[in-house]
């Protein structure tokens, strides 16, 4: 019996179905595959991994639409969570790494680099949409204020100084929106 070349459909015994290209017994080029959950992927293929361009969904909704690499997001693509949540922007061995935007679906943004899948480099943040929020512009490490970085209050004011681990540590100048500073 040889193997699966060409296009075609197959269905596993536990109920798994692809239907799409195959070249020597492997799934390899366009195809979907559905799983038994309601989970699946659309999209490009090689030698049975989603590799190149394609759109996952996870039984629990969640969905990843953009580029792979050997089964793990690679490249750009967008992931839109159940929860609201969503992130656009670069992908290294399946986690956020370089620039990106993650939007939390109670409205809060962080938009700047990442690494290994956490907010370091400079990064912009603001906790609401609209011009009544707090936000922070500035360095970042292992997902933490780390480094200069100003942060302004919805209240109007504003530190502009140094941060440590999220708190801010070492010289830093605070202005009220009264006029006093400190």
């Amino acid at each position: 019996m040889g193997k699966a070349d060409g296009k075609g459909v197959y269905t596993w015994v536990n109920g798994e179905v692809y239907d799409g290209e195959w070249a020597t017994g492997l799934k390899h080029g366009y195809g979907i595959w559905r799983g038994l959950y309601n989970d699946s992927y659309i999209g490009e293929w090689h030698e049975s991994k989603a590799h190149g361009y394609g759109v996952h969904t996870w039984k629990n909704g969640d969905r990843y639409e953009g580029e792979w690499n050997i089964c793990l997001k690679h490249g750009t693509g967008t992931d839109i969570f159940i929860n609201g949540d969503a992130y656009t922007g670069e992908y290294v061995d399946g986690k956020p790494d370089g620039k990106g935007q993650y939007t939390w679906g109670n409205g809060a943004c962080y938009m700047g680099d990442f690494k290994a899948g956490m907010k370091e480099g400079k990064g912009k943040w603001r906790s609401a949409r609209g011009p009544q929020c707090n936000s922070y512009e500035g360095d970042y490490l292992n997902d933490k204020k780390h480094g200069y970085g100003v942060f302004q209050w919805a209240s109007g004011n504003i530190y502009k100084g140094e941060y440590k681990e999220d708190e801010r540590d070492g010289y830093g100048e605070m202005y009220w929106t009264d006029g006093s500073c400190y």
